[in-house]
C-alpha cells in the first residue's frame, strides 16, 4: 500500500466570491481564471506525485462548486497516521463559512463514503475547514497536533478536537493575517521539524511555536511566504521524504530545506494560488495509507477506488481528465 491522495479536478475551478485577498486585482475586482493553464499545471503536479510513488484518487465538482478544486479543505480524516484499516478510519466533513462552497461537504461526505470510510459530523453552528486548519508535526508518538483558528474555523473547536475527538493535547494557535486564512497556508510538517511563517500569527501564537519546537522550527522568511511555502505539501514514502514547494520559492530557501534531509521538488501552481489562493498542499487532502483492493471493503467500494484512481480517470478520459 502507498500513501494516498484525494485531489479534485479543476474543469470547474473558477472565482466566484474573492473570499480572500490572492483572488482579487488592485481594483478589488475578482480575477479570471484560465483554465487551460490551470488543467496543465495541475497534470504536471499530479506527474510529480505519482513519481515519487504517492498513489491519487480524483473527484469530480460540479460547476457550482468553484472551489472544491482545493480539495485539503474537504474535513479531516481520524486515523490517516497509523496503518489501520480504510473502514476504520473517521471522515469529519468540513463546516464552511464561505457561503459558496458550503454545498462542498456533501460532496465529500457522499466520496468518502463510497470509498469505505466512517462519516462522523459535530454541531451546525460550528465552523471548521478541516485539516487545513488541524494537522499533526511529526509522527507517532512524537507527533503534536496543531490547530488554527482567527479567519476560517472556531476557536472552541481546538478544545472538542483535544478533548472528544483526538485525545490528547492540541497546541491552538491564532492566525492574524488575512492571507494567510488557513493554518497550512503558513505552517507545514516536516516530518518532525515544524515550519512556519511567524508574522501570521499573533504574538501569543508566536512564543507557542518558538517554545515547542525550538531548534525543529524552520522559519519562514517574507519573501518565501508570500510564494506560500507554508502551503508545502510534506509526503514519506519508504524510508524518502519529499516536499512539494511553490515553484517561485527562492533556491537558497530549497537548498535549506534539503540539508534537513528533504527532497525538494517544486511545482508549478501559480494559476491556483495566484488567483485562488491554494498552494501544493490546498490541491491535496491526506487519505492515509491504503490502496484499491484493501481489507474489509465492500467489492461496491473496492470497485469506486477503482474508477476513482487518477490511472484509471485518465484512460477513459485521456491526461486531460
Amino acid at each position: 500500500m502507498k500513501p494516498s491522495i484525494l485531489m479534485t479536478h479543476p474543469r470547474h475551478f473558477t472565482i466566484q466570491a474573492g473570499a480572500n485577498p490572492h483572488t482579487r486585482t488592485s481594483d478589488d475586482s475578482l480575477k479570471e481564471v484560465d483554465r487551460d493553464v490551470a488543467m496543465d499545471q495541475w497534470n504536471s503536479y499530479v506527474d510529480a506525485l505519482i513519481g515519487a510513488g504517492v498513489d491519487i484518487y480524483v473527484a469530480d465538482a460540479t460547476p457550482d462548486l468553484s472551489g472544491m478544486v482545493f480539495a485539503a479543505n474537504a474535513g479531516f480524516l481520524l486515523g490517516r497516521l497509523d496503518r489501520r484499516p480504510s473502514p476504520q478510519k473517521t471522515f469529519f466533513p468540513s463546516h464552511f463559512k464561505v457561503e459558496h462552497r458550503i454545498p462542498e461537504s456533501a460532496r465529500f461526505i457522499e466520496f468518502m463514503s463510497a470509498f469505505g470510510i466512517q462519516i462522523s459530523d459535530y454541531p451546525d453552528q460550528w465552523h471548521w475547514e478541516g485539516e487545513a486548519d488541524v494537522f499533526p508535526i511529526g509522527r507517532g508518538d512524537d507527533a503534536r497536533w496543531i490547530f488554527t483558528h482567527g479567519f476560517r474555523s472556531d476557536e472552541e473547536i481546538g478544545d472538542w478536537l483535544e478533548s472528544g475527538v483526538l485525545q490528547t493535547d492540541v497546541l491552538s494557535l491564532k492566525l492574524v493575517d488575512p492571507r494567510y486564512y488557513h493554518g497550512d497556508t503558513a505552517l507545514c510538517d516536516l516530518g518532525g521539524d515544524c515550519m512556519a511563517y511567524l508574522d501570521a500569527f499573533d504574538e501569543e501564537s508566536q512564543k507557542k511555536l518558538t517554545e515547542t519546537f525550538g531548534d525543529r522550527l524552520f522559519e519562514i522568511e517574507e519573501k518565501d511566504a508570500e510564494k506560500f511555502l507554508g502551503n508545502s505539501f510534506y509526503v514519506e514514502v519508504g524510508e524518502e521524504r519529499f516536499l512539494f514547494c511553490p515553484a517561485g520559492v527562492r533556491k537558497k530557501t530549497q537548498k535549506a530545506l534539503s540539508k534537513r534531509g528533504l527532497e525538494v521538488i517544486p511545482v508549478e501552481v501559480g494559476e491556483f494560488f495566484g488567483k485562488g489562493g491554494g498552494g501544493p498542499k490546498c490541491l491535496v487532502f491526506n487519505l492515509g495509507i491504503c490502496d484499491r483492493a484493501e481489507a474489509g471493503l465492500t467489492e461496491e467500494q473496492c470497485a469506486f477506488r477503482h474508477a476513482r484512481h487518477v490511472e484509471n480517470v485518465r484512460q477513459r478520459r485521456g491526461r486531460a481528465v
